[in-house]
């Protein structure tokens, strides 16, 4: 039976998460604005000391190879890029702003080296295979689920025992979901990213990964529906037969082509921890 809760209290209840830093906010409406200065916003970045060093550490991760260590944001930048440099950034500042804590019913921790496996993934198939969007790629699976992170906050209690129904249950999070309250944390998720300026590509991500060959159709989320199912250690057979039907049509892409982009599991994972250090 569906409870009390609407989508409406969910949404009302937003002003409980946390407030992003300015300079979080800024980098993010950079996503929208081609004009945005890079080297202004590496200025900003830099004055957030415990921000750039989270960056920082990843930037100078085995995952990125870079043949010199990487002191200063403005040098991340040069080395791997604004864009890099930009959704590291934002990642940060969201794993900051949510960080785990002892009490919490809902494990961030898991949540975020999960985002990061998939946002990374997401990247790295864009880069490798010459489509999609590489500016928000990284973005876009990081916040994939992040009506998860909204339920986390603003109804603690009701998605703690959604979540404790899901390991007895056949279904998925969303079944159960849409059967307790009538709605899930993807269109939350997907109200969140609008209502806070996302670019729509992202938005659109959230809303239909699970179901991404539909019109219009987004070559970013269709790569983080391939990232998810990879995340979830698919590969060859097992993970063609998981695969939404006509995915890999709408794509251009082949198991091999696929298979050839990918990173090892524990290098995405060393760079996650880096990233949750504090």
């Amino acid at each position: 039976m569906r409870g009390e809760i609407s989508k409406n209290t969910v949404m009302d209840r937003l002003h409980q998460l946390p407030a992003m830093p300015q300079v979080v906010q800024e980098v993010m409406a950079s996503f929208r604005d081609e004009n945005a200065g890079s080297a202004v916003l590496a200025h900003k970045i830099a004055l957030d000391q415990g921000l750039s060093a989270r960056v920082l550490r990843v930037a100078n991760s085995s995952f990125y190879g870079l043949s010199r260590e990487v002191g200063s944001i403005q040098d991340a930048v040069t080395v791997l890029g604004f864009d890099t440099v930009r959704s590291l950034v934002v990642s940060a500042g969201y794993m900051r702003a949510f960080a785990a804590t002892p009490d919490d019913l809902f494990d961030r921790h898991a949540y975020w080296l999960r985002s990061f496996r998939v946002a990374t993934y997401t990247e790295t198939l864009v880069n490798c295979l010459g489509s999609g969007d590489r500016k928000l790629a990284f973005t876009a699976g990081m916040f994939h689920d992040v009506g998860q992170l909204v339920f986390s906050v603003c109804i603690p209690e009701r998605f703690a025992g959604l979540l404790a129904q899901l390991k007895t249950s056949e279904g998925s999070l969303v079944d159960l979901e849409r059967a307790s309250l009538g709605f899930d944390h993807a269109e939350i998720g997907a109200e969140m990213a609008r209502r806070w300026n996302f670019p729509p590509e992202i938005e659109h991500a959230i809303r239909y990964w699970r179901k991404p060959v539909r019109e219009p159709f987004s070559l970013t989320t269709g790569m983080v529906s391939l990232a998810v199912l990879l995340e979830d250690g698919l590969r060859g057979d097992a993970l063609q037969e998981r695969l939404p039907e006509g995915l890999c049509d709408r794509m251009g892409l082949t198991a091999n082509r696929i298979g050839a982009c990918l990173p090892q599991p524990e290098q995405l994972d060393a760079m996650a921890n880096l990233m949750l250090e504090t």
